[in-house]
This record gives structure tokens, C-alpha cells and sequence, in this order.
């Protein structure tokens, strides 16, 4: 009852929208570093509704009446899969959309399970996804392999715009496969493997490269005193040298950390637009610290 209630209320929403023109054809996807992908290809030509704006909870955000009316004009959802928004709401918006194609990302990468359960809240960062680590956009190798895909579902929901997309496509795929390349040789280089993080961010990014990541939450919570602890003794053990937190995560416990170990204290956007300079920054920070 409830979700027939929901999905009247969002038709409503729609209606109200239905006068308003569009200038660009639209294509909704889950997060912002999605648009720096489609915006290489497109040359900007389409409007990229992000459904998860940076800083809001991806557990407990709900779209606004905007975003639904972009849904409604949109041909493709790209989605990233196990965020807890796309959970609770891809389904419904569906049957809001019925002629939209959905294409999930996750659904091609390799899963990593039981590093995070994003069900907390400490800032805003919330995922809720059972167990399924979701930052596949992290590892440049996996978004190398990604690329094609994300390329065909565009040519295939946006054919005006193939011309454009196959033009654009070379000189991306070059970008991110030099980044790839680079983070190789990062790796490769690094006198030390082991990094710590505040939530597990990097996880596909350890494992493509042959890199050890040690989370300061446990199963996406803020730790006990005791199991701080433990992870601090972790790291005296093996040397660590930086701890890693995002931006929007409050910063003490990564400095309480970092007080008791000496490790270096680094910040990382991991939801920040431009996916080539956010790369950078990471890589920087390992070849500064590791």
C-alpha cells in the first residue's frame, strides 16, 4: 500500500514537470563520477541527472521531484549497483520509466565481499549494500574494462549520438589506460604495500594492484575503543605509514590514529567529478607516502 501510495505521489511530481522543455536529452545515472565519463563521450551533449549528489547519504537520500521529472525523460539509468539508494529505488523507478534502459555497471566486475555494510552514519557517506563492495569507479583497471560497455549502452540509448561517442572514445580510453599504466608502475615502485583507510574506499583499486588496504570501520561502523585498538597495534605491526579518510568523514579518529602510530593523515575525494584528476591525487599520495 505503501509503495502504490509512493509511486502516485512521484507520478504527481512527474505531471508538474511535463511543461517543462527540454533543451538536452537526458541520462540519469548514480553518482558524479559517472557524468566525467559520459561527458568525455559526449562532448557534453547530453544532460547527466545525478541522482546521489555529492554529500548526501546514499542510504537514506530520496530523490526530488526534479530528478524524477529527469528520470522520467531519460533513456538510460546507468547504475553502479549495491549503493543503497539504487537498492530501495530502482525498482520503483522502473515502473515510472518503463521505456528506460537500465544498465548496472557491478553487474560486469568481479564483487568483493565483507569489507564494508555502509549501513553507518558518521558525515555522509552511506551505502547499505549487504556486503557487496560498491567502489568498482576506484580501480582504473576496472574502469579500463568498463569503458566499452559503457560506450555501447550510450550508442545504443543515444544512436544520434554514435558519431560523437566513437570520436570521443579513443582519447578517453587513452586517458584511463594511462592511468592504469601509471598506477602499475606506482605499485610496482612502492617500498610499502599496506595502507590504512577510515572506510574502505579502495578496495577494488588493493586488489588490481596488488596493494594491502587495512580499514579503520568495521563492517561499515565506526570502531569500539577496542577494536581501534586492535587496528592501531595493526599498524605499528606492519609499518604503516598514512592513514587515508575522505573529505566529508570527520577527521578524528583518522588523527587519533595517526597520534598513537606517527602515520600521516591524507584526505581523498573519492566522489569527486573529474575521475582523472581524483586519480592523480591517490596515486600522489602513494608515491609521497608509501
Amino acid at each position: 500500500m505503501k509503495n502504490k501510495i509512493l509511486l502516485i505521489i512521484l507520478a504527481g511530481f512527474l505531471m508538474a514537470g511535463c511543461k517543462t522543455e527540454r533543451t538536452a536529452d537526458v541520462v540519469s545515472v548514480s553518482i558524479l563520477p559517472q557524468k566525467f565519463f559520459i561527458d568525455q563521450l559526449t562532448g557534453e551533449s547530453l544532460d547527466v541527472n545525478v541522482m546521489i549528489p555529492p554529500g548526501a547519504s546514499h542510504a537514506t537520500y530520496s530523490p526530488t521531484p526534479q530528478q524524477y521529472r529527469k528520470l522520467s525523460d531519460s533513456r538510460l539509468y546507468l547504475g553502479i549497483g549495491h549503493l543503497g539508494y539504487e537498492q530501495a529505488w530502482t525498482p520503483r523507478l522502473k515502473e515510472l520509466n518503463p521505456e528506460m534502459a537500465l544498465f548496472t555497471l557491478s553487474d560486469l566486475v568481479e564483487p568483493i565481499y565483507g569489507t564494508c555494510d555502509h549501513s553507518h552514519d558518521h558525515g555522509h557517506h552511506h551505502h547499505h549494500h549487504h556486503g557487496v563492495d560498491p567502489h568498482i569507479w576506484l580501480s582504473p583497471k576496472v574502469m579500463l574494462e568498463l569503458l566499452p560497455h559503457i560506450k555501447e549502452a550510450l550508442m545504443e540509448a543515444y544512436p544520434e549520438l554514435s558519431e560523437t561517442i566513437s570520436n570521443n572514445y579513443p582519447q578517453l580510453y587513452s586517458r584511463v589506460e594511462s592511468i592504469h599504466h601509471e598506477m602499475e608502475q606506482v605499485a610496482a615502485s612502492v617500498t610499502q604495500r599496506s595502507f590504512m583507510i577510515f572506510h574502505p574506499a579502495l578496495t577494488y583499486l588493493a586488489r588490481d594492484y596488488g596493494l594491502e588496504q587495512v580499514s579503520i570501520e568495521v563492517d561499515g561502523k565506526e570502531p569500539s575503543p577496542a577494536m581501534l585498538a586492535s587496528t592501531i597495534s595493526q599498524a605499528k605491526a606492519k609499518s604503516i605509514p598514512v592513514i587515508f579518510i575522505q573529505e566529508e568523514y570527520d577527521i578524528r579518529n583518522a588523527k587519533m590514529v595517526s597520534e598513537s602510530t606517527g602515520m600521516k593523515v591524507a584526505q581523498i575525494n573519492p566522489l569527486a567529478y573529474d575521475w582523472v584528476e581524483s586519480m592523480q591525487h591517490i596515486m600522489n599520495l602513494f608515491r609521497k607516502h608509501l
